[in-house]
């Protein structure tokens, strides 16, 4: 079975994975269960216990604890609302691949979280979600990056 990369990683110094990111364009309700699933076994192959899965205007928190193999013991701890008004607005580039578009904006507003966004300004359910898996101090102490390229079509 091949194993997925994440979209976005957040790797602390060491190069030790802190938190991966899986990105939907869109929340389709019947599509998220094999979705979480996926990224849990993706979590276990990389190692690390921490795992946020957003889908369109949804995040979900997934947290290993670590007791079983192969993301057996990978849990949803919760989920809130993004609202898109919270995202940087779309870059041009990208403009033809929805996908890429929403991956790069989310990656921006995780960068945003990293240098000091004004915290107070999130959502409640959406605070106490970063809150409970302590992502906003491992987005500090780590690097966010994509975890591999983008492409994108260039018209000459």
């Amino acid at each position: 079975m091949e194993i997925e990369r994440p979209d976005i990683i957040v790797t602390d110094p060491d190069g030790e994975y802190l938190l991966l990111v899986e990105v939907k364009l869109e929340y389709i309700e019947s599509e998220i269960p094999d979705a979480i699933e996926q990224f849990k076994r993706t979590m276990a192959s990389f190692d690390c216990s921490l795992g946020l899965l957003v889908a369109g205007e949804k995040i979900i928190l997934l947290r290993d604890s670590l007791e079983k193999y192969g993301g057996e013991s990978v849990s949803v701890v919760g989920e809130a609302k993004l609202p898109d008004s919270l995202l940087p607005p779309p870059d041009r580039y990208w403009q033809d691949s929805p996908q890429f578009e929403f991956e790069v904006r989310v990656q921006q507003w995780l960068e945003n979280l990293q240098l000091g966004f004004d915290l107070d300004r999130l959502p409640e359910d959406l605070k106490t979600l970063l809150d409970e898996g302590s992502i906003i101090d491992l987005l500090r102490m780590g690097k966010v990056r994509t975890a591999g390229p983008r492409w994108s079509t260039v018209t000459v």
